[in-house]
């Protein structure tokens, strides 16, 4: 049986205001706020205070003075006030993951001279028995809201409707299941939220109360009844007999929460709130354990989740503290997800402790149960490919993170360190070495059109021309003497350092690619390149080139130090 919590503030406005004040505002001072309506200064919120001598929303501020000439007027901050409202529904989710701003509370809604008011709307459906039952959810959520200044008063019942009418209207504050109807009868037409036109219009036929509009419209298909809905549909329109349907739980109504509610969802709330990291630690493994057996059951893993936290001693405008984590593959093992999860434990702060935890998934992916290698612990043994050949099989469209093992160093350095500071090589098709491979996180899967076709021998340096295993992250200009036009240096000078070259191999001409140039993308090195390899006396090899031809009169080729080899 679905139950939904509706929570009303009547003031939440002026409560906001007397929350700052200081002093603080004495209980039977009136306060109001204005806003500026095409000119003329109108009341816009009003506190208890105010409401008790007559002074109501939407009257003018010279109308307001008049009736009491010591209340007090603030601008009001309708921006602010939604803003607070939201932060507001994100503390409530203390009590649910399900909570949204109440969309039905335009002014003009709410009983006689209250001026309606701000709400709260949270699915408890399954959530009461984490603090007692519903009566005891409600006395909390109200008790709290007392202690932060605000006046509010709270329903619980089987439909959005009911529960709406009996927090604004009603004396019964929990519904039971099934007692929409009886609970409905006495209540003014207002509880169904019509508006004040329309139930101006219902009164002029004498009905007054909800009890009367559902004698009228009793019976959903065939006899009167069903004339008599067809007749208030043609006098009144659709939404007299839809919000009746509503408030009865006969028509579904949506509730879209403020946040997404994920299908994996695990929530603790303890007796005796938790601060000590022992306890903490112990809470979290319990909750994973949870979500690992839901994602189990629905053959999914985890790609990220979010571990939130209550304090005991958090105000209604404090969001749980939040830490959040992502796996390079989905992963459903709890011990490998409290990995990642352990090494940010101590950015949370538990003051006077937690007294609620929640673990949720927010992105959930099909998990490949594949088996496991019998032997080997590479990257090549599980890919069936020669070792040599394993770097250059991942760059060209498979991921790193195929690998189970690798798939759980790179989630915990990037645990750490961020996972977009976790990178791996592809490679690219270019002769240029700077630009022959790119980087991309290592947690990403390539979606990327591969290297070269499937058919095709995996993209590597070219097996002819032997390359440096190390390159510096730019060429470094170096001073080289050397005979023209292309004889290889006989030596040079680097970092304020001379090396004299012993031996030389060259040179090896790479041209620019030609579909780099063009007006719209120009090349930033038209010129070729001769590269050499050279051995110092003390057998130490660098790899140079020359960037340029010799051109008689014209400016003299530059030379540059790319890389080395063993």
């Amino acid at each position: 049986m679905r139950r939904i919590l509706s929570l009303w503030l009547p003031t939440f406005a002026t409560d906001r205001v007397a929350r700052g004040l200081t002093p603080p505002l004495p209980a039977d001072d009136a306060l109001v706020t204005r806003l500026s309506d095409r000119g003329r200064l109108t009341v816009a919120a009003v506190n208890a205070a105010a409401r008790a001598k007559r002074l109501v929303p939407g009257m003018g501020l010279a109308d307001a003075r008049a009736l009491e000439p010591q209340v007090r007027v603030v601008d009001a901050d309708p921006e602010g006030d939604v803003a607070a409202l939201e932060r507001l529904a994100d503390w409530a989710r203390r009590y649910t993951p399900w909570t949204a701003v109440d969309p039905s509370d335009p002014p003009g809604f709410g009983p006689k001279g209250l001026g309606g008011g701000p709400g709260l709307l949270m699915d408890i459906t399954g959530c009461a028995h984490l603090l007692g039952g519903e009566h005891e959810l409600l006395l909390d959520l109200e008790r709290r809201l007392a202690k932060a200044g605000f006046e509010a008063r709270a329903a619980i019942a089987d439909s959005i409707g009911a529960a709406w009418a009996q927090a604004r209207f009603g004396a019964q504050l929990v519904v039971p299941p099934g007692g929409a109807a009886e609970a409905l009868a006495d209540l003014p037409l207002p509880a169904l939220r019509l508006g004040p036109d329309l139930v101006a219009s219902l009164r002029r036929v004498g009905l007054r109360r909800v009890g009367e509009l559902m004698r009228m419209a009793q019976g959903t298909a065939g006899g009167a009844g069903s004339k008599n809905r067809a007749a208030l549909a043609a006098r009144y329109g659709a939404l007299v007999a839809l919000r009746l349907d509503q408030a009865l739980g006969w028509v579904e109504e949506p509730l879209s929460p403020r946040r997404a509610r994920t299908r994996h969802t695990a929530r603790l709330t303890v007796v005796d709130p938790i601060s000590t990291p022992e306890g903490l630690a112990q809470a979290v493994r319990h909750l994973l354990g949870r979500v690992a057996a839901s994602l189990t059951a629905a053959g999914e893993g985890a790609r990220s989740l979010e571990l939130e936290a209550w304090r005991i001693d958090a105000g209604h405008d404090v969001p749980p503290q939040v830490l959040s984590v992502g796996a390079s593959r989905p992963n459903r093992d709890p011990a490998h997800l409290w990995r990642l999860l352990e090494p940010r434990m101590d950015q949370l702060e538990p003051g006077a402790g937690f007294e609620i935890m929640a673990i949720s998934v927010t992105h959930a992916a099909p998990f490949d149960g594949g088996q496991a290698v019998l032997s080997g612990d590479g990257l090549a043994d599980l890919a069936g490919l020669p070792a040599a050949q394993t770097g250059a099989a991942a760059g060209a469209g498979n991921s790193l993170v195929a690998d189970p093992p690798i798939a759980e160093l790179v989630d915990r350095l990037g645990a750490r360190l961020g996972h977009g500071r976790v990178l791996r090589l592809l490679p690219r098709q270019s002769w240029i070495p700077e630009q022959a491979v790119r980087a991309v996180p290592a947690e990403a899967q390539d979606n990327s059109p591969p290297a070269a076709p499937p058919a095709a021998a995996p993209v590597a340096w070219p097996a002819d021309r032997p390359r440096p295993i190390r390159l510096l992250p730019r060429p470094e200009a170096v001073e080289v003497v050397a005979p023209i036009p292309d004889d290889p240096p006989l030596l040079f000078r680097w970092r304020d350092q001379t090396y004299r070259v012993g031996r030389a191999e060259g040179p090896e001409r790479l041209l620019p690619e030609w579909w780099e140039g063009g007006e719209r993308r120009p090349n930033p090195n038209p010129e070729p390149r001769d590269y050499y390899r050279v051995e110092d006396a003390e057998g130490r090899r660098f790899w140079l080139y020359r960037l340029g031809l010799y051109h008689a009169g014209g400016p003299p080729p530059r030379w540059f130090l790319h890389g080395f080899f063993g």
